[in-house]
């Protein structure tokens, strides 16, 4: 009789353990489920020289490891659109807010942490995109080539003969920096209209045929004596001329933008939860309060801009607004046209 219940009751225990066995140990399976990535994919455009210490300790902070892929921001933008279905990254950083207005529909709206502490036009109202910084559009000049009475004090300057085929400036279609600049060149010469166009009309015409492949291009031109003047996001030429190039920054007398850099998450990216993570360390104070000696402004109302910047309040800055955002398409298919000489 004893050995009888010693053998029901070891029965009972292998059928317990195949019952556990079977269904891949419960405990085991949702620990397994549930295991938080630590992965995070990244779209991004900006130069490794300020970025990469930024990732680095987001990595180091979180455990979360950042896979980069960089290239400029309408390429990754595209990238971005054809992999709708079934999207590759997490995150997307760099570029204008023109170009991210070009694929809202594929951005998840999130709301982050310190909303309070940036102000409401910097970012998309449906919270798809948000400003990690501001950056406007400058215009520079080697003084080896340029003479500083002869260099251009506005974008009109830039249409003078002298600098036909001389000027460094990314193609829009590649360069999100670049369509920012276009975006600011219409809004102060006229508007997206008959008017606005005309003056870029004669820009390309000087231009003579001469596009670089991406905005960081433009600056080391410029400073390495391929072009004399050209035309690039504040950032990039502030860190080449507080490095000792050979370059020097104008900020057109006819008017620049203030304009957001965004940083936004991918709809339906691989790591969402990481993604919300890496906008909140790059929107938080801590990290804000660095952006000004990276050459960056910030876009917290509570973090200060460095002396070496204009001041937000120049006369210089036009006002920003979101109907500067409209029409992305339409303006780089007409950009294309005129590239082609329609």
């Amino acid at each position: 009789m004893f050995m009888k219940r010693i053998l029901v009751v070891l029965l009972v225990l292998l059928v317990t353990a195949g019952f556990v066995f079977a269904n891949g140990n419960a405990d085991g399976a949702d620990k397994s489920e549930k295991e938080v990535s630590k992965e995070l994919t990244l779209y991004h455009s900006h130069p490794a020289s300020w970025t990469d210490p930024l990732i680095k300790e987001f990595q180091e902070r979180t455990g979360i490891h950042v896979n980069v892929v960089g290239a400029g921001t309408g390429e990754l933008a595209a990238r971005i659109k054809a992999e709708k279905e079934a999207p590759q990254a997490d995150v997307l950083w760099g570029g204008g807010a023109p170009t991210y207005q070009g694929i809202l529909d594929l951005l998840q709206p999130y709301e982050h942490q310190y909303m309070d502490a940036v102000p409401s036009w910097s970012r998309d109202p449906q919270n798809r995109w948000h400003a990690s910084i501001m950056f406007p559009m400058v215009i520079i000049y080697n003084p080896k080539l340029v003479a500083p009475e002869d260099a251009p004090k506005s974008w009109d300057d830039l249409l003078k003969p002298e600098f036909k085929g001389r000027i460094a400036h990314a193609d829009p279609t590649k360069s999100g920096s670049s369509f920012t600049a276009l975006t600011i060149q219409l809004a102060v010469k006229g508007g997206d209209n008959d008017q606005g166009w005309a003056w870029e009309k004669a820009f390309v015409e000087n231009l003579d045929g001469k596009l670089l492949g991406s905005s960081s291009g433009t600056y080391k031109g410029v400073s390495d004596g391929e072009y004399a003047v050209g035309i690039t996001y504040e950032e990039g030429a502030l860190r080449y001329y507080r490095a000792g190039a050979d370059l020097e920054i104008v900020y057109p007398e006819d008017g620049t933008i203030n304009f957001p850099v965004p940083i936004a998450i991918i709809k339906n990216g691989p790591d969402p939860e990481n993604a919300q993570k890496f906008v909140d360390f790059i929107l938080s104070k801590d990290v804000q309060s660095r952006m000004g000696e990276l050459n960056n402004r910030t876009v917290r109302n509570d973090v200060e801009i460095p002396d070496f910047m204009m001041p937000n309040d120049s006369p210089v800055f036009h006002p920003y607004s979101l109907a500067l955002l409209e029409n992305t398409d339409a303006k780089l298919q007409r950009w294309k046209n005129l590239i082609m000489g329609k």
